[in-house]
């Protein structure tokens, strides 16, 4: 026997039951939305990217927001978040200076803090190679354990290591770009 379920407009879905000398019984939730209620630890559930070609600069020595915002709701309580920031051009503007990079997440609207501690996830010097300055292209990691559904608000933020040096997290004309992966916990 099979049981036939067809659409509102065309198609159709057909469930076919093997010849079984039981009775087998499927239970559907009491909810709308996704009748799987069970995901595969490491299931890659969502995706959220942001970019901007916008010149961010600062000469603080205190870790300061980016602007560049990634905004997700996670799908389960114990989901797990792979947090990346890449690409852009990235530079101190005078040598024996690192740009630190952090990143950020805000619960529910609450205030941002360091996703994992107060440690740089990426760095960044300057040097002088022949006499012209050197830049560079961010790759910055970070995961996080939610522990929550309620949204979450992921910011790259940066800091200068010489206050009187400009840190560029990024300088116009070039992407950088905020990607957050939820996979399930």
């Amino acid at each position: 026997m099979a049981l036939v379920i067809k659409g509102s407009s065309s198609g159709q879905v057909t469930v076919d039951v093997p010849a079984a000398a039981v009775t087998n019984t499927l239970s559907l939730p009491a909810e709308t939305g996704n009748v799987i209620t069970s995901v595969t630890t490491g299931t890659l559930l969502n995706v959220v990217s942001e970019q901007t070609n916008s010149t961010i600069s600062s000469t603080s020595t205190s870790p300061v927001s980016s602007g560049l915002t990634a905004t997700i709701t996670p799908q389960t309580v114990n989901s797990k978040f792979l947090v990346m920031t890449t690409g852009g051009n990235v530079f101190p503007s005078s040598e024996q200076t690192e740009i630190h990079i952090y990143h950020y997440v805000s619960v529910g609207g609450g205030t941002a803090q360091a996703v994992i501690d107060s440690e740089p996830r990426g760095l960044i010097r300057n040097g002088l190679v022949g006499g012209s300055e050197q830049k560079g292209m961010q790759s910055t990691l970070s995961f996080y354990d939610a522990n929550t559904t309620s949204q979450l608000i992921f910011v790259p933020y940066f800091k200068s290591s010489n206050g009187s040096s400009t840190a560029y997290f990024n300088q116009g004309s070039v992407y950088v770009q905020l990607t957050v992966m939820e996979f399930a916990g």
